[in-house]
C-alpha cells in the first residue's frame, strides 16, 4: 500500500501534519477518492487550500486538477532540481562544468520576484 502524506503550511511559514491516507495503489481513482475525502474535511473546518505542491506523479496531478480545480497545483522544487541535475549529468561534461550549470540554475530559481526571475533566466 502507498501512503499519501498531506502537510500544510501556515501563513507564517509553520508546517503541520494534515493527513495520512493509505492508498491501495497510486492510481488516479485512488488519488481521486483520497482527495475527495480531504476536500470534505476542508469544508467541515471551512479551510480552503490555495496551492497544492506535489511530486511529478501524473495520476496525482490529474486527480488534483479534477478535485481541486480552483487551486494552483505546482511541482516541488526538490523534484524539479532532481530532474534538472539528472538531465545536466547527461549533457554537460566535465563534472566541473555541471557544477557551474547547477550553481547558475540555483541562482535562477532563488528569486524574490518575477522581474528578478526574468533577468536571471536571460543571464542563464
Amino acid at each position: 500500500m502507498s501512503l499519501l502524506v498531506v502537510v500544510g503550511v501556515t501563513s507564517i511559514g509553520l508546517t503541520f501534519s494534515g493527513a495520512l491516507i493509505l492508498l491501495e495503489a497510486e492510481r488516479k481513482n485512488n488519488f481521486f477518492w483520497a482527495l475527495e475525502r480531504l476536500k470534505e474535511l476542508f469544508m467541515r473546518v471551512d479551510a480552503h487550500p490555495r496551492v497544492i505542491v506535489s511530486d511529478r506523479d501524473i495520476a496525482l496531478m490529474n486527480a488534483i486538477t479534477v478535485v481541486f480545480s480552483e487551486v494552483a497545483n505546482v511541482l516541488c522544487c526538490f523534484y524539479i532540481d532532481k530532474n534538472v541535475k539528472a538531465k545536466c549529468k547527461m549533457i554537460v561534461h566535465p563534472k566541473e562544468s555541471r557544477d557551474q550549470v547547477m550553481e547558475a540554475w540555483g541562482f535562477v530559481v532563488d528569486c524574490d520576484d518575477l522581474v528578478q526571475f526574468k533577468h536571471r533566466v536571460e543571464a542563464f
